[in-house]
């Protein structure tokens, strides 16, 4: 009998973040591991303090630099017993940082926009999809995943569970450029079968 074989591709980048995490919780004077944590982390704290700034790349990298300070300052690695979960903690350190830069810098529009709508870059629905909708939703993605290969699945798939192009390519073991490059394909696919299907 044989079995099926399994392919995990796992970034050096990403095992080596998970490592420096462990290395801060045992001894927070580390500086080795704290350049490893900037590098690995810069890119997705980038995105999503940018998707908060609604694409001011400028004041989304003061607001990244500010939230490693905050790591710095009040991060306990001890806390976080799974090293995957630092990267969705520092997402939201990084959101914070740039809510707290926005009511510092245009406190009128911070008053006008709930915090939660600060998140996303599109606008959220105004009502919630009805269960027909939802089905019809996941038969549509079932289909178009069975016209694309394995690795362009697992392209959709990452990006349907919310990371970002740096996060991506790090599982993906890609170069940014290269996943870029993959996710354009990608759209232009999903753009094809949806005019095909009259969506």
């Amino acid at each position: 009998m044989s079995w099926p074989t399994f392919h995990i591709t796992i970034s050096s980048s990403l095992i080596a973040g998970y490592a420096a995490v462990r290395r801060l919780a045992a001894e927070r004077s580390d500086q080795e591991a704290w350049r490893v944590l900037f590098l690995g982390a810069w890119g997705t704290g980038l995105s999503a303090a940018n998707r908060t700034r609604r694409g001011q790349v400028e004041l989304a990298k003061d607001v990244t630099q500010e939230a490693f300070q905050r790591l710095i300052r009040y991060c306990d690695f001890r806390e976080l017993q799974d090293p995957e979960a630092f990267l969705p903690y520092f997402r939201a350190v990084c959101r914070n940082v740039a809510r707290d830069a926005l009511t510092r810098l245009a406190p009128e529009l911070a008053a006008q926009v709930p915090l939660e709508e600060l998140d996303t870059a599109s606008p959220r629905m105004e009502k919630p999809a009805t269960p027909e909708q939802l089905a019809r939703a996941e038969q549509l993605k079932r289909e178009l995943l069975a016209t694309l290969n394995p690795d362009d699945q697992q392209l959709f798939r990452l990006l349907v569970e919310g990371y970002t192009l740096p996060e991506v390519s790090g599982r993906l073991n890609l170069s940014y450029t290269n996943a870029a490059v993959r996710l354009h394909r990608l759209r232009v696919l999903l753009r094809n079968y949806m005019k095909d299907n009259n969506l």
